[in-house]
């Protein structure tokens, strides 16, 4: 938005500038009309050669074009320096210099110089003190240069910004692709588990029930013992059971079940950063009670929603929001970052997509240019005891 106004307020101080320059033009005693006209349509062409260099990029496209269209420019008003001697000129021969120091990247020296002995030459031509008229051009150049200077520094501090945000960024992917790994080995642990503790008790107890039924008749009693121990075994492998689902429950809490808003509140501060990056949460606790399928759905979304924020819009802020509205849970994940007029969804928008729609839910991706970007959801509420 400042870049706007600054723009606008750049483009309306040069139309002053003309107007004021046409003025004196028109103005000027003892000048033919046809001078005054041929006067009038230079500065105008001035103009049209500053409107050119800038619409057709000539600096990154033909770098001696501009040149050449800034050379024209910088003698041009130089002229007219020199024919009017007006405060409107010498304003006006400003604007290339600004431009030098704060468009062109790496300074042009020979442009600079071209600048400064033009404007010499104006001073010479007018008989002006050197001395009164050099201060005011060099403490000009010094104004320009300062802020170039502050220029390049918070474009170097946005960069390094953004750097550390995209590392941030990277950095809690991986965290979370280390849980899920973890996660893996853990669950491959219980199945080893399940398979030597519970396997071995279900082919003991096959064992003595056979036995037992082929002594029941010939050997009641040993066969009353046999099926008391086999109940035993069968007391004991329950246990296992429940031992080992438990396990597995509190796995699947560490990414989605038990504790879903420690998991998104760990997001927001992990990615806030003081002065640079806040991010808001706000939570229902009516939500820790959905399926760990819909918990681990919203975490992933939140998750992806706000690493692709910081990848893509450098966002000052987040707003994330999980609620339960009726039968459904609402979930909105908003930056006031760049955002952007076209979306193209990338692989981690399309996994949020899957994600939703394989519950039964939908979602929308909302952005516009200098607006932000936001991820809406919403999700059928579904309990542990409703799934039953």
């Amino acid at each position: 938005m400042k870049n706007k106004h600054t723009g606008l307020m750049t483009i309306l101080l040069r139309v002053a500038l003309v107007l004021l320059i046409e003025a004196d033009i028109f103005t000027m005693p003892n000048t033919s009309p046809v001078m005054k006209t041929l006067f009038a349509i230079g500065i105008l062409l001035i103009q049209a050669n500053d409107y050119i260099r800038h619409a057709y990029r000539l600096l990154s496209t033909n770098r001696r074009l501009y040149y050449l269209s800034m050379s024209a420019s910088i003698v041009g008003i130089g002229v007219y320096m020199v024919w009017f001697n007006s405060s409107a000129t010498s304003v006006y021969y400003v604007f290339p210099a600004i431009e030098l120091f704060l468009v062109t990247g790496a300074l042009p020296v020979s442009m600079l110089v071209l600048h400064a002995l033009v404007y010499l030459c104006a001073v010479l031509a007018l008989k002006a003190g050197l001395k009164e008229a050099l201060f005011p051009y060099l403490g000009m150049l010094l104004i320009v240069y300062l802020i170039r200077q502050i220029n390049l520094e918070k474009e170097k501090g946005a960069a390094a910004n953004a750097q550390l945000l995209e590392a941030n960024a990277q950095l809690l992917a991986y965290s979370e692709e280390m849980k899920e790994m973890a996660v893996v080995k853990e669950r491959t642990r219980i199945a080893q588990e399940l398979h030597d503790s519970i396997g071995h008790g279900l082919v003991a107890l096959k064992m003595h029930l056979e036995f037992a039924a082929n002594v029941l008749d010939s050997n009641p009693r040993q066969s009353k013992e046999v099926i008391a121990k086999a109940l035993g075994i069968s007391k004991a492998s329950m246990k296992d059971l429940r031992k080992a689902v438990d396990l597995l429950k509190e796995d699947a809490g560490k990414n989605s079940g038990g504790k879903l808003q420690e998991s998104l509140e760990e997001i927001a501060s992990s990615m806030h950063m003081s002065g640079r990056l806040t991010c808001q949460l706000v939570f229902d606790e009516a939500v820790e009670h959905a399926i760990p399928d819909i918990k681990n759905c919203i975490y992933k979304t939140v998750r992806e929603a706000v690493t692709n924020g910081v990848k893509h819009g450098n966002p000052g802020a987040f707003q994330i929001e999980v609620a339960k509205r009726g039968h459904f849970i609402h979930v909105a994940v908003k930056d006031d970052g760049s955002g952007c007029s076209e979306i193209s969804k990338s692989h981690g928008l399309r996994g949020i997509e899957e994600r939703i729609q394989l519950l039964e839910g939908t979602v929308r991706f909302c952005s516009e240019k200098d607006r932000g970007f936001a991820v809406i959801a919403k999700i059928p509420y579904v309990t542990a005891r409703e799934s039953v």
